[in-house]
């Protein structure tokens, strides 16, 4: 999801809900969950394109948001901290010494890595910790063998028979 605000009258502002149509964000599900449960509904919804990519996008004044928008900051922030974790995760899974991860990285396709490191991140995300970087952009720190045993358990429960098999 991407917020973008703009001044809207007098001292108001207008916020604008961006939602990928091509590729969701983590905290996208979160975010209309959450609008739909508090009976939340835009002022406007439009369909935007930009540089190709399709958006849903969802107009809302700072009164109607009001009290909403501390929970919808917090909605963001860990979408942003399980995009960076995954994006961690997927490094680690490429970049690793360990036989099984890197023979996992070199047998699979980038989307196959992205969508292990996904999951891997939602699973390990109470156990990361994420601090701001001298850079300004948002770190993570998650010990490897943390990362080595989700991964391992996650394959072996990839690999068990499912009930539906057969």
């Amino acid at each position: 999801m991407i917020v973008e605000t703009e001044p809207n009258g007098l001292s108001m502002v207008l916020f604008k809900l961006y939602f990928n149509q091509q590729r969701a964000d983590p905290e996208d599900p979160w975010v209309l969950d959450y609008l739909r449960e508090q009976g939340l509904e835009a002022r406007r919804e439009l369909a935007e394109t930009h540089e190709g990519i399709s958006y849903r996008v969802l107009h809302f004044g700072q009164c109607y948001l009001g009290r909403h928008v501390p929970t919808l900051r917090e909605l963001y922030q860990r979408g942003i901290e399980y995009t960076v974790l995954a994006q961690h995760v997927g490094n680690c899974l490429s970049e690793t010494d360990d036989a099984d991860m890197r023979a996992f990285a070199e047998s699979s396709s980038a989307d196959e890595i992205a969508e292990v490191a996904a999951t891997l991140a939602a699973r390990l995300h109470e156990q990361a910790q994420f601090a701001e970087t001298a850079e300004h952009s948002l770190g993570v720190a998650i010990a490897a063998d943390v990362i080595r045993e989700a991964f391992l358990h996650l394959r072996r429960a990839d690999a068990q028979p499912s009930d539906t098999d057969g």
